[in-house]
Parts: C-alpha cells; sequence; structure tokens
C-alpha cells in the first residue's frame, strides 16, 4: 500500500515560509499604524498652530517683539507651543513664528511650525476710505451705481465691459 502524503520536512519548510510571509505583514500593518498616529499627531499640532497664529493676528494690538510659549490642552492631551515675533524690513509688518510640541516629548522635534505675519492695515494706517466697507451705502458711486476700480485687462482672457 502506497501511501501520499507531505513528509515533516515539507510541513516545516511551508510553515516556516507562512512564518516569513504573516511576519512581513505584520510589520506592515505596524508601520502602517505607527505612520497614521504620527500623522494625526502632526495635524493636530498643525491646528493648535493655525489658532495661535490667528489669536496673535486678530488681537486688538499687534503683538510685541518677543518670544512667548505656554501649553493647551487639545484633543485629550497635552501640547507646548513656542511664538517668536520679529520685525521684518517693512514698517508695520511683523514675522510670527509657531512651533508646537507635544508636552510628553518635549525635548523633541517640533511636529508643526507656521509662519505668518502680522501688520497694519492700509486702511488702519489712515487710508481715506471711511465707514463700514461692507455697507454697499458708504461705497462711493457714480450716477447710483457702485465705482469699482479697473484691472488691467489680462492677454488672451475675454473682458467684460459693463456701459
Amino acid at each position: 500500500m502506497n501511501r501520499r502524503g507531505f513528509t515533516l520536512i515539507e510541513v516545516l519548510v511551508a510553515l516556516a515560509i507562512a512564518a516569513i510571509g504573516l511576519g512581513a505583514a505584520l510589520s506592515v500593518v505596524t508601520n502602517a499604524t505607527a505612520n497614521t498616529v504620527y500623522l494625526r499627531d502632526r495635524v493636530l499640532a498643525a491646528w493648535i498652530a493655525e489658532n495661535r497664529l490667528t489669536e496673535m493676528r486678530i488681537g486688538p494690538n499687534l503683538p510685541s517683539v518677543d518670544s512667548a510659549n505656554g501649553t493647551v490642552e487639545y484633543a485629550t492631551r497635552r501640547w507646548q507651543w513656542t511664538s517668536t515675533v520679529t520685525q521684518t524690513g517693512v514698517d508695520g509688518l511683523l514675522r510670527i513664528e509657531v512651533t508646537v510640541r507635544d508636552e510628553a516629548n518635549a525635548a523633541g522635534s517640533p511636529l508643526a511650525s507656521l509662519v505668518g505675519f502680522a501688520g497694519r492695515t492700509a486702511q488702519a494706517g489712515g487710508a481715506s476710505m471711511s465707514g463700514d466697507p461692507f455697507d454697499p451705502h458708504a461705497m462711493p458711486t457714480n450716477g447710483g451705481l457702485p465705482v469699482v476700480p479697473a484691472t488691467p485687462a489680462i492677454p488672451g482672457q475675454p473682458s467684460v465691459r459693463v456701459q
């Protein structure tokens, strides 16, 4: 009687090949999970940096030229931010750099770094327009129609003229 089946060596080789394949698949899943966590942390840190920059821009006064740092709780974690305000070559225009780190890894490299600018607008600096810029009655008119500044035509683009 002749029996056909797998020998012990064939079974061990098949198990070794399966273990190597499963190990590689586990490695890929682990790396993907770690990358997802890292990218989530970077997105949260970028949101915190944007929030801090916006707070500094919309304040009633221009921020002072110095460095500041603080912590904020966001998404059930604590984050450390640092803002540095410096002068630019333009009068009344400030450069703001905000960096954000996870407070648990404050010594590590920042997860987000954002640079923005804040300054006095032309209107705040004494431009000739007065009143509410969004009020259509405050706009200068010409025979009842609002006066819209002319823009130069772009070559190759159709232009629309209202008579």
